[in-house]
């Protein structure tokens, strides 16, 4: 870890590495609840690696329009804002995602291992397919700051699903 706390934070984002993707999309119409293992090597320990499970719940996507949001306009002209608020009156189909998430610490735990990290990897992987949780994640990250990889994972998630999410709310007639 560094001593500049913006470094450490992209370093572990771009660090971050998932293994073993969900099988699954994030649900349209329901909370899914993604449950991860991440592996990191400690710093300054050869062969120490730690393994933390726990789970990150991702809501529902909701359909939102900007009559329903206050938007900052900071630094736009007074002809922007006029325009913006033109779309906000009269633009029915525009229309945004917002997707919530949730961490959750009743599932939480850790353990530390003494072995390389790819064969701490491996073991992971297998015990996480024998489980058959279509909603699971392995990924490989830094150990601190550790659960910057979880918000990593999250983003790839809700970039992965979008798509299906939006199809699916616009077959039920929910997004336009």
């Amino acid at each position: 870890m560094s001593s500049n706390p913006d470094f450490d934070r992209w370093y572990a984002a771009q660090k971050v590495r998932i293994v073993l993707s969900p099988s699954k999309e994030l649900e349209t119409f329901g909370d899914t609840i993604v449950n991860y293992s991440l592996v990191s090597e400690l710093e300054d320990f050869p062969d120490k690696v730690r393994v933390r499970e726990g789970r990150l719940e991702a809501h529902k996507p909701l359909v939102i329009t900007p009559r329903e949001v206050e938007v900052e306009m900071e630094g736009f002209s007074e002809a922007a804002r006029s325009y913006f608020n033109f779309l906000k009156e009269n633009d029915e189909d525009f229309r945004i995602l917002r997707y919530g998430y949730s961490l959750k610490s009743d599932n939480f735990s850790e353990v530390v291992l003494t072995d390389s990290l790819q064969a701490v990897v491996e073991r992971v992987k297998l015990d996480v397919r024998a489980r058959g949780d279509r909603f699971s994640a392995v990924l490989v990250g830094v150990d601190n700051p550790w659960d910057v990889s979880l918000i990593e994972l999250w983003r790839r998630e809700v970039w992965r699903s979008a798509g299906k999410n939006i199809r699916e709310l616009g077959g039920k007639g929910k997004l336009f």
